[in-house]
């Protein structure tokens, strides 16, 4: 049986609650539509990969992310007031007719764009959050691991996972 180490593709199920194994539902990736990813490569959260680390096929977890091993504490300069006037133009809300949870992208600068949580509607202006959505909270994943394998030569050139025919599949995992 396979364990997971650095540089393997490795494809789970879990599901992700907010503040603990009771908390509400934020994401789930069942046996049809799994998590699939170049183990090591960066591109996940390290205390993710670091609790993952040496599990087996077949294996389940349960585990719990403090926002400073996730995505961070909830940094109020991040919080903006933006007039009305300042709004960038959205074919989404073409009259500009805004609700708390909106989320919009915002170009800062040149080039640099960032999604943007609308959390308090006033009379001339919006609140907006640029902090990650998932900032400030505990995530507790529990979990499956369905499948380890070794990354094609396109996934290890690339450093990610590429599905072989451009089209999501079902798990490799099959009941017995």
């Amino acid at each position: 049986m396979k364990s997971i180490v650095k540089d393997q593709i490795v494809e789970l199920k879990y599901t992700l609650r907010e503040g603990g194994e009771n908390g509400a539902i934020l994401e789930i990736m069942d046996e049809h539509w799994p998590l699939k990813f170049y183990y090591g490569s960066g591109q996940m959260l390290k205390a993710f990969e670091s609790a993952l680390q040496g599990l087996m096929e077949g294996q389940s977890f349960s585990f719990t992310l403090k926002p400073e091993e996730a995505y961070g504490l909830l940094d109020v300069d991040q919080i903006k007031e933006i007039a009305f006037q300042d709004m960038p133009e959205s074919e989404r809300f073409p009259n500009k007719d805004f609700e708390v949870g909106d989320r919009l992208v915002f170009n800062i600068g040149s080039s640099n764009e960032r999604l943007g949580t609308i959390s308090e509607v006033m009379k001339h202006s919006v609140l907006v959050d640029f902090n990650h959505a998932l900032a400030g909270k505990d995530l507790h994943f529990s979990g499956q691991v369905l499948y380890i394998r070794e990354p094609r030569e396109d996934e290890s050139a690339a450093k990610r996972y590429i599905e072989p025919n451009g089209i999501r599949s079902d798990s490799r995992l099959r009941p017995e």
